[in-house]
């Protein structure tokens, strides 16, 4: 399938809406006291916990299946981060010095996705990995910016 995957931070600012085609569809909703994320789409759940007291590191649990599919570690400065999976490597970058922007590359540095602006976004998506990499570049600047 392709689709516009567009997302907005909410109302109350602890997390973002989620929408396909325009439609909304899901949630994102940040933990303020436990540093984890919940994202919920259409009949899917996705859990990013963190992991130490560092928070350096990032599970991301698939809830149907309760399986781990991948996980995301920041490097020391959380200017990047390295995002895994189902096995696949990516590198999430900050791309300027606020924050607000970000780009997510693959193994072989090209550009996946690029966000524009920080408070709202568009993105085309051809299938789940796709999505689920739109999501990492989502929690990942939102848990950059809180020091874990």
């Amino acid at each position: 399938f392709m689709s516009i995957l567009s997302w907005k931070k909410d109302v109350i600012a602890i997390g973002y809406d989620l929408f396909l085609d325009g439609k909304l569809v899901g949630e994102i909703r940040n933990e303020q006291l436990s540093s984890n994320s919940l994202i919920k789409i259409n009949e899917r759940k996705y859990f990013f916990e963190t992991e130490g007291l560092s928070n350096k590191t990032i599970n991301i649990i698939d809830m149907n299946s309760r399986n781990q599919i991948g996980k995301i570690i920041f490097n020391l400065w959380r200017t990047k981060a390295y995002i895994v999976l189902f096995d696949n490597e990516y590198m999430w970058k900050s791309d300027n010095f606020f924050y607000r922007k970000w780009s997510i590359y693959s193994q072989t540095n090209d550009l996946l996705i690029k966000s524009k602006l920080y408070k709202g976004d568009s993105y085309e998506v051809n299938n789940e990995i796709d999505e689920l990499l739109a999501y990492c570049g989502i929690v990942t600047l939102v848990r950059q910016k809180q020091g874990g």
